[in-house]
């Protein structure tokens, strides 16, 4: 019989290969609160990505998550999360996400008190973005069917929220747990984190800008389009396709300058610590190289594939990475070639 952290070591793995490498090489006394943390935000996640559950609910859902980390008395509405005729419509992973919140919970309510307010400020913050997310594109559609956020200001919040904070919740609990992580100070580094967010949050939103555009929604910013002379309706039609792969390049030139904030968070941190430097060596690796399959696709937002590496190319990636992991000059070299192919891949 699977224990409650059986469980949750196993749920973690299901939810995000890619990211459970990162946490896996992690150091345990490190590992602990950002998995928890990452495990109720992928949990609280699969609430608002629950279909056939009205925006009203879905919001009511994350509100009641939110009062459970603070409060013991919220433990019956928690368990009965979604316990209703809807949960059927939820796959077998989306209901092991919902059922085990409560142990989630409980778990981060066990750790020290320094752990769980580092990890309660940070999930309440990746719900802040849910929730704007929510409130964003569960209005009803305009015109063309699509909504688009309105700034890149709006981007820039939306980027932080669900993606950014977690640079310096994670730079705080590495500094808390290991000595001598960085001669650079905390808050530079916690500012290259959120950066660094940033980049893999971006790299995610161009991946899956055709799915979302399907659905009605655009996190490109309708003030970019409009640089293009482009509307949200014109990103499904091919004659716009020359401006399209405009739109992708400033986008793309952007995501990479992000990057190289990630290039100095992996390089400031100190060569000795290796668990730390793969854990953070390999998202950007991984990003990198979805940019790189990203920009060598034709027609990028008509194509039904998504863009990404193969299991292949990461087990390869990781193995490279061990052997160059403590040379700072190899792994500049590494990504100077991965953004030499991106940009390369961007002009052909």
């Amino acid at each position: 019989m699977l224990t409650g952290q059986d469980k949750l070591d196993q749920l973690l793995k299901s939810t995000s290969r890619a990211f459970y490498l990162s946490l896996r090489i992690l150091p345990r006394h490190v590992r602990k609160p950002i998995s928890l943390a990452y495990l109720l935000a992928r949990s609280a996640d699969n609430v608002t990505d629950t279909t056939n559950v009205s925006t009203a609910v879905k919001l009511k859902s994350l509100d009641i998550i939110k009062s459970a980390l603070s409060d013991d008395n919220e433990k019956e509405n928690l368990a009965n999360l979604y316990k209703n005729d809807q949960q059927n419509n939820l796959s077998e992973l989306e209901n092991d996400l919902i059922e085990i919140i409560p142990l989630i919970i409980a778990c981060i309510k066990s750790l020290n008190s320094a752990d769980y307010i580092q990890v309660k400020n940070v999930v309440l913050t990746l719900i802040q973005g849910m929730e704007m997310d929510l409130n964003y594109f569960g209005k009803p559609l305009n015109d063309s069917g699509i909504l688009s956020l309105t700034s890149a200001d709006e981007l820039d919040q939306y980027t932080y929220l669900v993606a950014g904070c977690v640079g310096p919740f994670w730079t705080e609990i590495s500094f808390a747990k290991e000595s001598k992580i960085s001669e650079i100070n905390m808050p530079l580094m916690s500012s290259l984190g959120i950066d660094f967010g940033k980049a893999l949050q971006m790299t995610n939103i161009l991946r899956d800008l055709p799915s979302d555009i399907r659905e009605g929604r655009c996190y490109i910013p309708d003030e970019e389009l409009k640089k293009l002379n482009l509307t949200v309706n014109d990103l499904l039609n091919s004659n716009s396709e020359k401006q399209i792969r405009e739109l992708l390049a400033t986008q793309i030139h952007k995501t990479l300058d992000l990057y190289q904030s990630a290039l100095k968070y992996f390089l400031y941190t100190h060569k000795r610590k290796v668990r730390l430097r793969l854990a953070v060596l390999w998202p950007l690796i991984i990003g990198l190289g979805t940019l790189n399959s990203l920009v060598m696709k034709n027609n990028w937002l008509l194509s039904d594939s998504v863009a990404k590496v193969s299991r292949l190319w990461i087990y390869k990636m990781m193995l490279k990475s061990v052997f160059m992991v403590s040379s700072d000059y190899l792994i500049k070299h590494w990504v100077k070639q991965l953004r030499s192919s991106i940009t390369h891949n961007l002009n052909t």
